[in-house]
């Protein structure tokens, strides 16, 4: 396995796990609130890790399209 599938792997694992640990108590969870001028993007964070996440799965996928290698052996 290559290291940039194995890295895509794994950022994929750690937005999966943003995401689980999304509570309505928790950055994400919350709805999007402006206050004394201060925003605060809870709702557009969320959207942002599923774009991400969107884009780490067809980036994988390009690895496991079907390719052909040749290889010539020695004797």
């Amino acid at each position: 396995m290559s290291s940039e599938l194995c890295q895509l792997l794994t950022r994929r694992a750690h937005v999966i796990a943003e995401l689980a640990a999304i509570t309505p108590t928790s950055n994400g969870g919350k709805p999007s609130y402006s206050i004394d001028g201060q925003q605060v993007d809870h709702v557009g964070y969320r959207q942002s890790l599923y774009a991400e996440l969107r884009e780490l799965n067809h980036q994988i996928s390009l690895f496991q399209q079907p390719h052909e290698c040749q290889d010539q052996g020695t004797t």
